[in-house]
């Protein structure tokens, strides 16, 4: 749907590790620029592929530095929520030349809300534990991204939304998948690390006791799509 031409300058917001960033490079034959604030992340995409540029930086400052009408393609995959989304938009869209595109996919408010209801409940009963609380922004649906290409001048030609579930057989699994694939990453921050294997611990109980059955325990990510284009 991004659908980015040959010989089209392109830019990954929030890159990662750079597989959207080498899937755009691969599909337009051009410069791709990846950005992301994680030196960790980007020492495991200029590893991985070395034909792209990666550069380390806040992406809304970055955006900022950039010369208007200057790319042919943006993408941002799964880290709007942790910019300031409406901002983004509107550089993106200063950014993009006439006729460019912005693509972004990202969590919804309420991905994994049975995990964030139980962890305030977990920290409720151990308030002492709480060390940092992770500020996001992550919009309530795909109907606040087509407001925000809207109100940033671009025509949204496509948007979508959508979630996923897997299930897995006990609080533990589900503790230990989430902190596998990085989705606890602001729980694990949250606790005290004195205090974190128990607070886990807990986690892992009441997820259990609540969302529990002989199906399993689902965990569900819930996401947002748009694709605009500048006028």
């Amino acid at each position: 749907r991004l659908a980015p031409g040959p010989e089209c300058r392109s830019i990954d917001l929030t890159c990662g590790t750079g597989f959207l960033t080498a899937e755009l490079a691969r599909r337009t034959g051009a410069e791709t620029v990846g950005v992301d604030a994680s030196a960790g992340m980007l020492s495991v995409a200029r590893a991985n592929f070395p034909g792209c540029r990666f550069e380390q930086a806040d992406v809304l400052e970055w955006l900022r530095a950039q010369p208007a009408a200057s790319a042919g393609a943006i993408a941002c995959g799964w880290g709007l929520g942790y910019s300031r989304p409406l901002a983004v938009v509107r550089e993106c869209a200063r950014v993009l030349r006439p006729g460019g595109r912005l693509g972004i996919i990202d969590n919804s408010l309420f991905s994994l809300a049975e995990i964030v209801w139980t962890s305030m409940r977990t920290f409720a009963e151990r308030p002492e534990a709480l060390a940092h609380a992770m500020q996001v922004r992550f919009l309530p649906g795909a109907f606040a991204l087509r407001a925000a290409m809207r109100l940033s001048g671009l025509r949204v030609r496509a948007s979508w939304s959508g979630a996923r579930t897997y299930r897995v057989e006990s609080g533990a699994a589900a503790i230990a998948r989430l902190r596998e694939t990085g989705a606890a990453a602001g729980f694990e921050l949250a606790a005290e690390p004195e205090a974190a294997e128990e607070i886990f611990a807990r986690f892992a109980e009441l997820l259990e006791r609540r969302y529990g059955g002989p199906a399993g325990i689902p965990v569900t990510h819930r996401f947002l799509a748009a694709v605009g284009e500048k006028r």
